[in-house]
């Protein structure tokens, strides 16, 4: 069993974890909705079709962090509900060393090693 001392050191690195992503996307989601190609110079076309990459390039880093936000919210929802650091598979306890390294793990070592 987690003491209440660790998880509450837990709590801390999700919620921080969950502050440094939220402005992350919120950082790359400002970026996508510049207005882009207003340019008419010359090399207009060479720089719209920059800026067209850079906008796919956030959109998809922004995407890629939305799921670990949803898994450091379902953690932290856990949490309250008194069932932080069950395995969602076997139900069994995920080992500390493992939630230290990954606060908002979903599974044990032995199911996430079978997936």
């Amino acid at each position: 069993m987690i003491s209440a001392a660790d998880q509450e050191k837990l709590k801390q690195l999700l919620l921080r974890d969950k502050a440094r992503l939220e402005k992350e996307v919120k950082s790359l989601r400002s970026r996508e909705s510049r207005d882009f190609g207003e340019d008419t110079t010359y090399d207009a076309g060479e720089e719209e079709s920059d800026e067209s990459e850079e906008r796919v390039t956030h959109e998809a880093i922004s995407e890629t962090l939305k799921p670990r936000l949803d898994d450091i919210n379902k953690a932290l929802r856990k949490m309250e509900q008194g069932q932080y650091g069950r395995c969602e598979k076997c139900g069994k306890e995920i080992a500390l060393e493992l939630l230290e390294v990954a606060p908002e793990s979903k599974l044990c070592r032995d199911c996430k090693l079978k997936e």
